[in-house]
C-alpha cells in the first residue's frame, strides 16, 4: 500500500477570498493537490488541466450518500 503525504501551503494573510492548498503525495510522488475556498473544494489530479469542482452543498451531500445517511 502506497504511502501518503499531505502539505498544506498557508497564505501569511487572513483567510477571506484566498484558497488554502494541500498538496498530496503518494510514494514522494505528486498525487494531486486540494484547494479549499468559501465556496468549493477542488481535486486536481497530478498534472491535470481542470479540477474536479464541489460546492460545499454538494459536497456534503456526496459525502453523506457515500456513507448511506443522507437525512431525507
Amino acid at each position: 500500500m502506497p504511502k501518503h503525504n499531505v502539505f498544506v501551503n498557508l497564505p501569511k494573510r487572513e483567510i477571506g477570498n484566498t484558497d488554502v492548498i494541500f498538496e498530496v503525495f503518494s510514494d514522494l510522488e505528486k498525487f494531486g493537490t486540494i484547494t479549499i475556498s468559501k465556496g468549493a473544494l477542488e481535486w486536481w489530479p497530478s498534472n491535470a488541466k481542470k479540477p474536479y469542482r464541489m460546492d460545499w452543498t454538494r459536497f456534503d451531500r456526496a459525502i453523506r450518500e457515500h456513507y448511506g445517511y443522507l437525512d431525507k
